[in-house]
């Protein structure tokens, strides 16, 4: 019971309550001003007036022509079982009145008071106003409230026992709530338990609903595919370490022994060493590409983003592959339009541009022609690498940025297969897209970054 009243579903559910408890107190609070409250304001107008209608009356026409009148007020049958009037003489004798005698807590005219007072033989709750005239006569005008106070009455009986009504609503309609707010927050709990007890292909089902709910069940779900890929990922990145990195362990290992074991063992121990170090050297290669990837993924160069003109980039970056490119009879050229500038990492764009353009001049094969463009496409700076090569086969294409994927047919080259992951690691984290289709012949990479916005700067 404690665990649930500290629980978001028991708050809200009470806040629900509360908030209808209050809403309803003070709809009740206007309706019993703008009735019983409303009647009494109106009564004690009317007392005034008619006290003040009767002074007049004296004090032009005499006491004789205010006698005439209370007895006419007193005979017209109106009011007659609400109505109270007294005149009293200047020895405080009754003159004319339906009161035996002057209220004793009505001696002083103080302006209206509620009294109890004795009228036709009962104990009556009456709002009454007094007047002193100059002789010392005195007249008393009011009103039995009886009728109000039964008025009230009623408003208040009725009032609670709507607000009885509101409370056992309130309370049905707080359970109500939290037990959809608990069946809902109850299914998340389920498969979040679920998925952390190592079933990964749990989700939360959402089904026809669209409210907030729905979108937080479809923002967790999201997560729980993307947390299942990259498991998938780590044990495929697991396997595939594992496999490139005992083969060059192996043979490390295997040309070691030799050269120990050969009678001729100081000039195997030369050449064995120089074989270990070239394959280390091989196997360092492979690790800082995986730290690139991870770098890249992490986020932690965010800092470092600036303006990145691209024509003075690419420029420097084919000029600096041309040499490589002419060796093998590659014809490498640049076309930037217009002046673009990219929101970037320098470094990382850089890096990205030299994985793409060795896996151009890698598999375009001799004589063949690669080119760079670069050009501004709405608010992204689009960077292509294009060759007339033979392309990539269209299956290979959806995992060409898989991490230590190969294509079968170029298995037989050097390489580990992580260039086109880390230009795609590079690319997330520049919020852009890479794009990757065969032009026929040849393979075009187009790389989608961010423009950036010099008139901020």
């Amino acid at each position: 019971m404690a665990e649930f009243r500290h629980s978001v579903v028991f708050r809200m559910s009470a806040s629900y309550g509360v908030v209808l408890l209050l809403s309803v107190a003070l709809i009740s609070a206007v309706f019993y001003v703008g009735t019983a409250g409303l009647l009494g304001r109106n009564i004690d107008t009317q007392l005034r007036g008619t006290l003040r209608q009767l002074v007049d009356t004296r004090q032009q026409h005499g006491a004789d022509a205010l006698v005439r009148q209370i007895h006419a007020l007193l005979s017209d049958d109106r009011d007659i079982d609400t109505e109270i009037y007294l005149l009293t003489d200047t020895q405080g004798r009754k003159t004319i009145g339906n009161l035996t005698a002057w209220p004793s807590a009505a001696t002083q005219p103080d302006g209206l008071r509620t009294i109890q007072v004795q009228r036709l033989g009962r104990d009556a709750s009456s709002r009454l106003l007094a007047y002193r005239f100059a002789d010392g006569s005195r007249l008393l005008v009011g009103r039995d409230m009886h009728d109000v106070r039964e008025l009230e009455r009623m408003v208040i009986e009725a009032l609670a026992l709507g607000g009885g009504l509101v409370i056992l609503l309130a309370t049905a309609g707080a359970l109500l709530f939290r037990a959809q707010l608990q069946r809902q927050l109850n299914a998340i709990h389920r498969v979040t338990t679920e998925v952390s007890g190592g079933r990964l292909d749990r989700r939360i089902a959402i089904g026809e609903s669209r409210d907030e709910f729905a979108r937080v069940a479809g923002d967790v779900n999201d997560m729980l595919d993307q947390i299942e890929r990259l498991m998938d990922s780590a044990r495929n990145v697991s396997n595939a370490i594992a496999h490139d990195l005992r083969t060059p362990l192996g043979r490390i290992r295997s040309s070691l022994e030799q050269a120990l074991r050969s009678p001729h063992k100081e000039d195997r121990l030369t050449s064995g060493a120089e074989g270990a170090i070239a394959e280390i050297d091989n196997l360092i290669t492979l690790l800082d590409k995986l730290l690139q990837i991870a770098e890249a993924e992490s986020g932690v160069r965010l800092q470092s983003f600036a303006p990145v003109p691209m024509r003075e980039l690419v420029e420097d970056m084919v000029d600096l592959y041309r040499p490589a490119a002419e060796a093998r009879d590659i014809a490498i050229d640049a076309e930037v339009v217009g002046e673009p500038v990219a929101m970037a990492d320098h470094h990382l764009v850089a890096g990205m541009l030299a994985n793409l353009l060795d896996n151009a001049l890698k598999y375009a094969g001799d004589g063949a022609r690669v080119r760079v463009t670069a050009a501004r496409d709405q608010d992204m700076v689009a960077l292509s690498i294009r060759d007339d090569g033979p392309g990539m086969p269209e299956d290979a294409l959806a995992r060409a940025t898989e991490r230590f994927f190969r294509v079968d047919a170029s298995r037989h080259r050097p390489g580990n297969g992580l260039g086109l992951s880390i230009v795609a690691a590079v690319v997330a984290l520049h919020r852009g897209r890479l794009v990757l289709r065969n032009t026929s012949p040849g393979l075009e990479v187009c790389l989608l970054l961010p423009i950036a916005n010099l008139s901020e700067s």
